[in-house]
């Protein structure tokens, strides 16, 4: 009878254990990730160190960002590379008839990786003529010297909407996905609209 109190002791104590361990592993996490969040949003000159300090400027560090995601991370040279299908000498060619035909008739590709490959290409296009409309829109949003707050959280709402339209438009095989396409299309806009409209009216605010 001793032992199995003993026993049952053990058992309460180990249970006991488990909870605060189970309470100690949460409360971690919980602090890690409130931890990471912070850290992200200082990082995006969201929100900064301290209440005194003031937020960074990060608008040419978005725009350098955002040539990089239009002109180069979203271009179709790396997935044709991994096909063995890119030609250097003329890459443009690889995607429009006749070479692309050939291509998937000679079983180099097959019709719907040419097809999504067409989808790069046109997402590709897209990005780097938007580039310009953003670059303006933060160009005239410093040149008023708009908050830093704003233009950052604004900057960090375009670069998240444009990589997800390459997403998008990427993987799109039906008219849902193209719609929602069309959607995150006209959300970039409405940013870059948004930053020169308050640009204008930071520009103009001392105008009787």
């Amino acid at each position: 009878m001793p032992t199995a109190r003993c026993g049952t002791v053990r058992l309460v104590d180990t249970r006991d254990l488990m909870e605060v361990l189970g309470l100690t592993v949460s409360s971690c996490v919980e602090i890690a990730v409130d931890h990471l969040r912070s850290s992200l949003l200082t990082n995006l000159g969201l929100t900064a160190n301290n209440s005194l300090a003031p937020l960074p400027n990060y608008g040419p560090h978005f725009l350098l960002g955002n040539f990089f995601l239009s002109y180069v991370l979203t271009t179709t040279r790396f997935q044709k590379g991994s096909y063995g299908v890119d030609n250097n000498i003329n890459p443009r060619h690889d995607l429009v008839s006749p070479r692309a035909e050939q291509l998937v008739s000679k079983g180099k590709i097959t019709q719907e990786q040419l097809e999504q490959l067409q989808r790069i290409q046109a997402a590709h296009s897209n990005s780097m003529e938007h580039y310009t409309v953003f670059a303006a829109a933060v160009l005239c949003a410093m040149v008023a010297k708009l908050d830093s707050g704003m233009l950052n959280k604004y900057a960090t709402l375009y670069t998240a909407i444009r990589a997800a339209y390459f997403l998008v438009y990427r993987q799109n095989t039906t008219r849902q996905a193209a719609g929602i396409r069309s959607v995150l299309w006209w959300a970039g806009n409405i940013v870059c609209i948004r930053l020169f409209w308050f640009a204008g009216k930071a520009l103009n605010a001392h105008v009787l």
